[in-house]
């Protein structure tokens, strides 16, 4: 899975490295991302374009579109959690 991460998250694409994900800058990366993982209290959409979109073409781990990830506050176990299900929370 590629995952584009704020390049101000150091230790989030460190630990999603070591977890065997593809990790790409956010704002740089020009491919499609099946994920984007962000720091704060809002997401700068802007940084997501048509260039970083996957498509229904089979290119794509996880299908159409991308799944945002806040970190705030949240365990680099929560965020492969998260990743792997493409689910917020658990429903436990």
């Amino acid at each position: 899975m590629i995952v584009a991460v704020s390049s101000n998250l150091l230790d989030i694409a460190e630990g999603l490295n070591k977890r065997g994900y593809t990790v790409v800058d956010l704002y740089s990366y020009k491919k499609p991302v099946d994920a984007v993982v962000y720091q704060g209290k809002s997401f700068d959409f802007s940084a997501i374009t048509e260039d970083n979109v996957s498509s229904n073409d089979g290119t794509s781990s996880t299908g159409y579109g991308v799944f945002i990830v806040c970190s705030n506050g949240k365990s680099i176990d929560e965020i492969d959690y998260m990743l792997k299900t493409r689910c917020y929370s658990s429903f436990f």
